[in-house]
């Protein structure tokens, strides 16, 4: 195998290492208080969205680490 390969399948195991430990099922514990009063409206709109911005930031990554891998990556007949 050569580099190429072996740095894509590096990135693919990675990658559904991580896809799966963020979309595995974690237990949902509710909060039997409201929240906090001094908590900012923006960081109580965010607290539930962690695990969507994650997924859609490993979604980027993914699609820059594959156009970097076309621009940047070697044909197999191509020398120099």
């Amino acid at each position: 195998m050569n580099p190429r390969n072996i740095s894509a399948l590096l990135f693919i195991v990675a990658f559904l290492i991580i896809f799966s430990l963020v979309l595995s099922p974690v237990p949902l514990v509710l909060p039997n208080t409201p929240p906090a009063v001094s908590m900012s409206a923006g960081a109580t709109l965010w607290n539930d969205r962690t695990f969507d911005v994650i997924l859609q930031g490993f979604i980027i990554l993914t699609g820059v680490m594959a156009i970097l891998l076309l621009v940047f990556g070697k044909k197999v007949g191509e020398s120099g």
